[in-house]
């Protein structure tokens, strides 16, 4: 184990030490390093934008043709508690790619097609008017299938119910989708997780968290899991809620139109939505840091791991053959919709599953996915990203726990910004 620590000028003054990053870093990326340890900022037009790990910590792995160049870690789990190697992040939608992993397994060992009707596996889901759905639709958040329809009797805010993943995929199945399957896009942020999981339960009779764990975790040694055990709860940081954008500001998500598209997607109803209670009162974290939640196999959003076990996944897919093989890779990175989100309302890129880099990004930031176009992988609320560049042959990780309250989050892109300039090609 390399310890360093690192300090930063601020405003012209004494370095003072912002904080101390622990881990190895192969010579020639300490650059990365010194980003953990004090942010980043950068120039977008007139304004100058900054990111930094806040008052919780964080951890950036990265592989580069199998080999570890980075593997740092800094500042606090939970208040008095340091990160370590061991810290496990809930990646929040970073899950998602987890899960498409999943279904890339499925699809490489023959056992589903993308093609095929999603009836096909499970026959319940072709009712009012969703027969035509495609498994590429569900992958690609074409469906429609946004909401879960009887989410107030089925679910709680304290964490009741969630572990139910089948009866909530049966909810879903029973349902009008928001739009005719394959018409639209827009971003399924809570139901993504139980249509695959549904798919993957049909065809193996494993549930979602158990198939990822045997196929995945397993036999990479990944430190991550779909559903955490009690043994491994301890290791989770705790989640803080968004910093406010300013102190005149509060730092509250308000609940969102449950008639709205936006609001379906994210369970808005009379009691509030994922985001804030029907005061507007924010509630992510406190709902992300419950027991109950965290141990159900939420398969968009609750995902836990340690920085480099979720490198190690997307190492695998950016160079390696254990898990999938190349042609596949290929074929369920490619752009399958890109364009203006019907449930964000802003630009997103999809392939099947793992999420592609928009290609109207915004000049003065860095990307998210790095500097090659096919990369792919997938971001989490706050600012978490895990991807694979099978071009540059990377695999990359970034986990915090104190959520970034921007839309295009920078400390993660800082960190592979700086990562792909000590590799020595531009951001």
């Amino acid at each position: 184990m390399v310890a360093q620590e690192l300090v930063a000028s601020r405003g012209g003054g004494a370095p003072v030490v912002v904080n101390s990053v622990e881990g190895t870093i192969a010579p020639g990326f300490e650059r990365v390093g010194d980003v953990l340890a004090h942010g980043v900022r950068v120039q977008v037009g007139e304004r100058e934008r900054s990111a930094d790990l806040g008052s919780g910590g964080g951890a950036f792995t990265a592989f580069v043709d199998g080999e570890c160049v980075v593997d740092v870690w800094a500042g606090n789990a939970a208040p008095g508690l340091a990160w370590s190697s061991d810290t496990r992040a809930v990646i929040m939608s970073a899950t998602k790619g987890l899960t498409a992993l999943c279904a890339h397994i499925l699809f490489d060992r023959g056992d589903l097609d993308v093609d095929a009707p999603v009836i096909r596996y499970w026959p319940e889901f072709g009712s009012t008017g969703k027969e035509g759905t495609l498994v590429r639709h569900l992958l690609s958040h074409q469906s429609g299938a946004i909401g879960v329809p009887d989410a107030e009797r089925l679910l709680s805010w304290d964490g009741e119910g969630w572990e139910d993943a089948p009866g909530i995929a049966s909810s879903i199945a029973g349902a009008p989708p928001a739009w005719a399957p394959g018409t639209r896009h827009g971003y399924h942020g809570v139901t993504f997780g139980w249509l695959i999981g549904e798919l993957v339960r049909r065809i193996t009779g494993a549930s979602l968290g158990t198939f990822f764990g045997t196929q995945v975790a397993q036999p990479l040694g990944a430190d991550c899991s779909l559903g955490t055990s009690d043994e491994d709860l301890s290791k989770v940081a705790t989640v803080i809620e968004w910093t406010p954008r300013s102190p005149s500001r509060p730092g509250t998500l308000t609940m969102v139109d449950p008639n709205s598209l936006a609001g379906r997607s994210v369970l808005a109803g009379r009691k509030g939505s994922l985001f804030a209670d029907e005061a507007g009162t924010p509630r992510f974290a406190s709902f992300m840091n419950t027991r109950a939640v965290l141990k159900a196999e939420i398969g968009a959003i609750n995902a836990t791991a340690t920085a480099k076990g979720l490198a190690t996944m997307y190492a695998e897919l950016s160079c390696g053959s254990r898990l999938v093989s190349r042609p596949s890779v290929s074929i369920f990175s490619e752009e399958q919709v890109c364009g203006r989100d019907a449930v964000m309302g802003v630009p997103t890129r999809w392939a099947l599953g793992y999420s592609r880099e928009p290609s109207n990004g915004v000049a003065g930031l860095p990307r998210q996915h790095g500097p090659n176009d096919r990369a792919f992988g997938h971001m989490g609320a706050g600012g978490q990203i895990g991807f694979a560049d099978p071009v540059a042959r990377v695999g990359c990780g970034f986990v915090r726990n104190h959520l970034e309250h921007q839309a295009m989050p920078l400390m993660g892109a800082g960190l592979v910004a700086a990562l792909y300039e000590c590799l020595g090609t531009p951001r």
